[in-house]
């Protein structure tokens, strides 16, 4: 009694898994590379005299932490490639003996094609069996090459998760700085100007102007303290939720502002931080840099990135 029977290909693009294979070894390569020329570099100046001291040690350390990592990612890469490699040996080898097993029933059962499927009309009995063989191989065949696939999987898996693993450790939150003298302003210090500089009520625009940038870190210069807390309130109405601006205003001298009704005022130094996201502050200091053609001082404050 006649009866369809379909049969398909593996339908496996193994030009497509070749380019796989090719991209994660050049993958493995470059990284190998990268390990051999952070080591090359670092030769040439740690364990001489040419640099020592607890900042060489502390290089070294993080030196060898990422040399380990890029030796790690590097075979994970071949792995990955041999893991593919061993895909298209599979599929190729499994292909070959389901094409075999099918050549040798097509010229005998009527047949006809439909994309990557074979569909058989056997008109007998023995026909029939010859079909069913086929159709049984079909499913070894498919059944062998899904097993060895499958451990295939395994390994890049794993290997991707090591992968993952080292960009976590070393993809990290980085900062955007924005460093900015406005000498009071950005018309400076002409005391005949109506423009003597950015005066408190002006610090709405320079907080578009910050908040346009997308930074993370403002260090301003020639600063009144007034002007950079009111600086910082305006900032904190254009962050995004879960942050806000830390100011930390470093004095350095008296100054009059000429438009305050109150005189002289404390003039400095200001570092502005955008806190949240990963970011927060530790410990603050100011310096005094001595009088100079005027007195100056220096402001450290210490940044937190997780």
């Amino acid at each position: 009694m006649a009866r369809t029977v379909r049969v398909r290909n593996l339908g496996a693009d193994l030009g497509r898994l070749a380019v796989y294979e090719s991209t994660w070894k050049a993958q493995q390569e470059k990284l190998s590379w990268a390990a051999d020329t952070i080591n090359s570099a670092a030769n040439r100046a740690l364990g001489t005299d040419v640099w020592a001291g607890p900042a060489a040690n502390r290089y070294d350390t993080h030196r060898r932490e990422l040399v380990a990592d890029l030796d790690d990612c590097a075979d994970a890469a071949g792995q990955i490639a041999d893991a593919i490699g061993a895909c298209i040996a599979t599929l190729r080898f499994h292909q070959g003996l389901l094409d075999a097993a099918r050549a040798a029933v097509e010229p005998r059962v009527r047949h006809y094609t439909d994309d990557d499927t074979i569909v058989f009309l056997p008109e007998d009995d023995e026909q029939g069996r010859l079909v069913d063989d086929l159709d049984s191989t079909y499913y070894q065949v498919r059944s062998r090459a899904d097993s060895a696939l499958n451990q295939q999987h395994g390994i890049m898996q794993s290997a991707a998760s090591r992968l993952e693993a080292a960009k976590t450790r070393w993809s990290r939150r980085t900062l955007r700085m924005l460093n900015w003298n406005i000498q009071q302003g950005g018309d400076g210090n002409n005391l005949f100007s109506f423009g003597q500089g950015t005066q408190t009520h002006d610090m709405d625009e320079i907080a578009r102007r910050i908040a346009d940038a997308d930074v993370d870190v403002v260090t301003l210069q020639e600063m009144f303290r007034d002007g950079a807390e009111a600086l910082g309130r305006e900032l904190d109405k254009l962050a995004p939720p879960g942050e806000k601006w830390e100011v930390h205003f470093g004095p350095a001298s008296e100054r009059t502002q000429w438009y305050s009704p109150l005189g002289d005022r404390e003039f400095g130094n200001a570092v502005l931080v955008r806190v949240g996201d990963g970011v927060t502050t530790g410990d603050v200091s100011v310096t005094d840099l001595g009088p100079g053609d005027e007195p100056r001082s220096a402001t450290r404050v210490r940044i937190n990135v997780d």
